[in-house]
C-alpha cells in the first residue's frame, strides 16, 4: 500500500499521458516537425514514468532476480532523462520557431552531455557512479547523482532561456502555455532532487505537456481527412507565426483551384471527384517534398507555403507543378484531365493584414484562371 500511495501520482500521469498521445497520433500530421518533437517527447515521458514505478516496486524485495532488473530500470531510467529533456527542449524550439534549423554541429554538442551521462549511468551497477543497488536490492544514490540531474535539467534551463528570447516571436495567448511547460518539470525536478523519496520529475512533466497540447492544438498540425493535407485552421495559424519570423524566414503562398471540378463530380459522380482531389494532393507534395507545406483551402482550393528568397523561385515551384500535372495526364487512363490555375506571391511586410495577402493572391489565381478560359475559347 506504501509503495502505491508513492507511485500513484506517476500511473495517473501515465494513464492520462497516454490517452493523449493516442488521440495526437491519431489526429495530427506525423511527418510534421513539430507533432513529432511532441509525440516522440510524450512517449519518452511515459516510459521514463513506468521505469520510475518499477523501481519503486522493485526497491527491497528479496528475490534474486529483482537486484539484476532493478539495475537495468535504473540504467533506463537514468539514461533516457537527458535525452527527453533535450527532446522536451527541441519541441518547445519548434513551437516558439517552427521552421528553426539546428545544425548537425549544434546538434552534436547539444547531445554530448546525452552521451556523458548514459556512459556514467551503464557504468553505475559496476562502480556505483550515479546510483548503486545494495545486497538487500536497496536503492541509493552515487557520487555523480548531481551531476547527472544538472544535465536533465540543462536543456530545461535552455529551453526556459530560448522561451524569454524569442518572447516577442511568440503569440501572446501561447506565450504563458509555454512558459509553463519549461517552469513546471524544473520545479518538479528540483523538489525531488531536495527532497528524497517523492516522485515529481516525471509526473510534472507529463502534467505540462497535456497542457501545453491542450493550449496549443490549433497550433499543431491537424489534417484534412480526405487528402491528407493541412487543414485551413492549422495553415492560418502557422502562416500567423510565420510572418513573426519573415524579415529572418521568407517564404512565398501559392493559391491553388483546381480546374473542372464541376464538370467531373456532375460526369463521373462524387467518388470520381474526390479520387480527383486527392491525386492533385499527392501530385504537389510529389513535387514540393519537404520543402514547402500545403493546406486545404476548402473544396477544391488550396494554399502552398514554399520557403524561398526570390519571385524567380516561386516561379520555378509553379512551373514544376504544371510540369507534373502534365506529365500524370499524359500516362493517365482517365478520361478527364487534371488542372489548377495558381496565383502566387512573396510575403512581405507591405501587407497590413494576412486577410490582405491571401486576397492579392486569390486575385491572381482568378487572373489565371481567366487567361486558362480565354486562350481555350481562343483555340476552339
Amino acid at each position: 500500500m506504501n509503495v502505491f500511495l508513492r507511485i500513484d501520482i506517476n500511473i495517473a500521469a501515465m494513464i492520462l499521458l497516454t490517452v493523449v498521445l493516442l488521440i495526437a497520433y491519431n489526429h495530427l500530421d506525423r511527418t510534421d516537425r513539430l507533432n513529432r518533437a511532441f509525440l516522440i517527447t510524450s512517449f519518452v515521458i511515459i516510459l521514463e514514468l513506468f521505469f520510475e514505478s518499477a523501481t519503486c516496486v522493485l526497491n527491497g524485495r528479496p528475490e534474486p532476480w529483482c537486484n539484476p532488473l532493478s539495475n537495468l530500470l535504473h540504467v533506463c531510467l537514468f539514461s533516457a532523462g537527458p535525452l527527453l529533456t533535450y527532446f522536451l527542449y527541441s519541441f518547445i524550439c519548434r513551437c516558439v520557431v517552427p521552421n528553426a534549423y539546428i545544425s548537425k554541429t549544434e546538434q552534436i554538442i547539444l547531445l554530448i552531455p546525452v552521451v556523458f551521462n548514459c556512459i556514467i549511468t551503464v557504468l553505475s551497477p559496476f562502480y556505483a557512479l550515479v546510483f548503486s543497488i545494495d545486497h538487500s536490492n536497496i536503492y541509493h544514490r552515487g557520487p555523480l547523482f548531481l551531476v547527472s540531474a544538472v544535465i536533465i535539467y540543462l536543456y530545461i534551463l535552455i529551453a526556459f532561456a530560448f522561451i524569454l528570447k524569442n518572447r516577442k516571436k511568440i503569440v501572446a495567448e501561447e506565450f504563458i502555455p509555454l512558459l509553463v511547460s519549461g517552469i513546471l518539470p524544473l520545479i518538479g525536478g528540483l523538489l525531488q532532487t531536495l527532497f528524497y523519496g517523492i516522485l515529481l520529475m516525471w509526473s510534472s512533466s507529463a502534467f505540462s505537456l497535456i497542457l501545453v497540447y491542450i493550449f496549443l492544438q490549433q497550433r499543431m498540425v491537424h489534417l484534412d481527412k480526405l487528402t491528407g493535407a493541412w487543414s485551413r485552421e492549422s495553415f492560418e495559424t502557422y502562416i500567423a507565426q510565420r510572418i513573426k519570423l519573415e524579415v529572418d524566414h521568407p517564404f512565398g503562398v501559392i493559391f491553388a483551384d483546381m480546374d473542372g471540378l464541376k464538370q467531373i463530380n456532375d460526369q463521373y459522380g462524387h467518388l470520381e471527384g474526390d479520387f480527383a482531389i486527392r491525386k492533385s494532393v499527392e501530385l504537389i507534395k510529389s513535387v514540393l517534398q519537404k520543402k514547402g507545406i500545403i493546406a486545404r483551402a476548402g473544396g477544391d482550393e488550396f494554399f502552398i507555403l514554399f520557403d524561398c528568397n526570390s519571385r524567380n523561385q516561386l516561379e520555378e515551384l509553379i512551373d514544376q507543378i504544371n510540369t507534373c500535372f502534365a506529365q500524370y495526364n499524359a500516362l493517365s487512363e482517365k478520361s478527364y484531365t487534371l488542372e489548377c490555375s495558381l496565383g502566387a506571391e512573396l510575403f512581405s511586410s507591405s501587407y497590413s493584414s494576412i486577410e490582405q495577402f491571401i486576397n492579392h493572391i486569390d486575385h491572381l489565381m482568378y487572373a489565371n484562371k481567366n487567361e486558362k478560359k480565354t486562350k481555350k475559347s481562343l483555340q476552339d
